[in-house]
């Protein structure tokens, strides 16, 4: 008998064992629970976060670039002659970020430093190139002249909404980035295309369309004018040259469009401009003979 009882005890000491471990386990998952629930919670959360953040930044806009473009390191982009007569850009570099523009050097030479500040959305700038820029880029090719054009914004008041006169202006600053040799004929054929103001202007598609018109197929130039790319340049730009008091003509209430200055004297419209372009060529200059 005393061996039935020792099965007896063993049985109660097994019974007690299993239930204390039961008791264990059933803590430790508890305590599991415990942790589990929070954690899943928080990696949902996380994971909602995560998508949320990611829709986010992929639907942001191209960064804009808060230096200036490459050869506008004065805020404009300069032409003179190379030797065989052709009217080509001077490439320098861009103005850095938070960097100021570098003013271009003009001798005492006996050439006339033709240096304009236009607004591509602008009929005034328009007619005036129409009216002069043959004969202009004619004495830059003849070595008589420089040229050195400023695209500025103006006008996106003019043009319902849409910032026209800004996203047409940054056209011109991509194409002087990526292929300034085009610059010249895409001013022109931004000038040929120019909406009527009063309208939403030319999508950056049609302006794409533009420049592809003018003979320049670049994706870079393309991408440049999606993003807006130098979008901040051109508001840059545009506050310092119409804060500049230099650039008021004599007589005038303030800056406008289309503004020439020859030499650092800018012209008042009292006389033709070829005539006041002209007038700062030195006589000695072997290209007025």
């Amino acid at each position: 008998m005393p061996e039935e009882r020792q099965t007896k005890n063993q049985r109660r000491e097994a019974a007690r064992e299993a239930a204390r471990l039961e008791r264990e386990k059933q803590k430790q998952r508890d305590r599991l629970r415990r942790w589990l629930i929070p954690t899943v919670s928080t990696v949902a959360i996380l994971a909602i976060a995560a998508a949320i953040v990611w829709a986010f930044v992929s639907n942001q806009p191209a960064a804009q670039s808060v230096a200036g473009p490459r050869n506008m390191i004065s805020d404009g982009i300069l032409f003179t002659a190379d030797d065989s007569g052709a009217v080509v850009p001077v490439e320098t570099g861009a103005i850095p970020p938070s960097g100021t523009p570098t003013p271009t050097d003009q001798g005492d030479d006996g050439l006339a430093h033709i240096v304009t500040y236009v607004d591509f959305s602008c009929p005034a700038c328009k007619s005036f190139e129409e009216a002069y820029s043959t004969s202009i880029q004619a004495l830059v090719a003849a070595g008589v002249a420089t040229l050195e054009v400023h695209p500025i914004a103006i006008l996106d008041r003019a043009y319902l909404s849409s910032r026209y006169s800004s996203r047409s202006n940054n056209v011109g600053a991509c194409v002087a980035d990526a292929a300034p040799e085009s610059f010249l004929d895409v001013m022109t054929a931004l000038y040929t295309n120019q909406p009527a103001e009063g309208t939403s202007g030319l999508t950056d598609a049609e302006l794409i369309d533009v420049v592809h018109g003018a003979g320049l197929v670049n994706e870079d130039v393309d991408a440049c004018i999606e993003d807006e790319l130098f979008g901040p340049w051109v508001t840059a730009a545009t506050d310092r040259q119409t804060n500049n008091p230099d650039l008021v003509a004599p007589g005038a209430q303030g800056f406008s469009t289309p503004t020439i200055v020859v030499n650092g004297e800018v012209w008042d419209r009292s006389v033709d401009v070829m005539d006041f372009i002209q007038s700062h060529i030195s006589a000695s200059d072997p290209g007025t003979d």
